[in-house]
């Protein structure tokens, strides 16, 4: 009998400590959708997101990387993880404008912050905050993760020059919200799409011009085979920010060292990625050039007419919503304190 005892005791001694490390030792897979094809830039910056947090975690969590729509439809990624279909969308805000009207001011606003300006109000502006506040508000069940920001973008890609506002009209052209709404309340013709539908729609003629991102991403989409002119500044987007957004049930269940080394690795991927893709751009703007491509710098009268209409509109917004006030109101107080610092200390190019 006490030989049984002794041999029990010591099974369950081996358990006491064999089980804690097991439950550590164990690997959490989740399933995360990008935005984009596979094969295009900003899927393949979801994969380099994706090996950090593997490495930061040693292993024990493990990110099943999936392209856009191959689990749900794009603009459909912040409902599907809210109800747990899945635990994670790498995305930007502006795809959830028809559930969150005020989305897209955490992805860029016309004639806003430029990218440093932004990742500012973000961490030190209250924009972080904001952001959490404003998904939260709107029902769903997300934590938002700060990924990769992005530098200005191309305004429009098209087979002719555009230098002036009469040479957008009659133009069908794919532009992002808020700026698409800018550029219908004064008479153009303007749809918002996926980008993976963006080449299709050029080549159908459903389109005439279009819009999506900086010129690494629009190389890998192929733009420049269909339009030869790529229009110059990116009013629309003076900066753009790309977004973890989490399921917060699944977030909950990982232990403390998962969530401290996939903060780790989003915030080394935040700084990495960003200075990766401005790495990408210079190449890009070189390839593009080699293909015949041209850069066109709109007309001074066209781009303080476009940025007129984009803080008249934005304002007018911020008059009809109180949400909308609120984040529009943070990045204007913001922008008034990070431009005059800014401006002061930056030597003109």
């Amino acid at each position: 009998m006490k030989k049984t005892l002794s041999t029990l005791f010591a099974v369950a001694l081996v358990l006491f400590f064999l089980t804690p490390a097991s439950a550590k030792d164990k690997v959490v897979k989740w399933k995360v959708q990008g935005f984009v094809p596979a094969g295009m830039l900003y899927h393949e910056t979801l994969v380099r997101l994706a090996d950090k947090v593997e490495k930061a975690t040693d292993g024990k969590l493990v990110f099943e990387v999936h392209p856009a729509g191959a689990l749900v439809p794009p603009f459909e990624g912040i409902k599907a993880v809210s109800n747990g279909a899945y635990q994670a969308q790498f995305s930007y805000s502006a795809m959830y404008v028809g559930k969150i009207p005020v989305a897209p001011l955490f992805t860029a606003a016309p004639g806003g912050l430029n990218a440093l300006g932004m990742q500012m109000w973000f961490d030190h502006g209250g924009g972080l905050e904001l952001y959490q506040k404003v998904y939260d508000k709107s029902g769903f069940n997300v934590k938002v993760l700060l990924a990769a920001p992005i530098a200005m973008e191309d305004f429009m890609w098209a087979k002719k020059p555009l230098r002036k506002i009469e040479d957008f009209k009659g133009l069908k052209m794919r532009m992002m919200p808020l700026m698409g709404d800018v550029l219908q309340e004064h008479g153009f013709s303007v749809i918002f799409c996926p980008g993976g539908e963006i080449m299709p729609n050029l080549q159908r003629g459903v389109l005439d011009a279009a819009e999506y991102s900086i010129p690494a991403f629009d190389k890998t989409m192929g733009i420049w085979e269909v339009c030869k002119y790529v229009m110059l500044p990116g009013i629309h987007q003076p900066a753009s920010q790309l977004e973890l957004i989490v399921n917060k049930d699944a977030y909950a269940k990982l232990p403390d060292n998962l969530k401290k080394g996939l903060k780790a690795a989003v915030a080394q991927s935040r700084l990495d990625e960003w200075l990766w893709m401005e790495k990408k751009n210079m190449e890009a703007v070189q390839f593009l050039k080699e293909q015949g491509v041209t850069f066109v710098r709109m007309d001074p009268e066209t781009i303080a007419t476009m940025q007129k209409w984009a803080d008249e509109y934005l304002d007018k917004r911020a008059a009809e919503d109180e949400t909308f006030a609120e984040v529009w109101n943070s990045i204007k107080a913001f922008g008034e304190q990070w431009y005059p610092y800014h401006n002061l200390y930056s030597l003109p190019h």
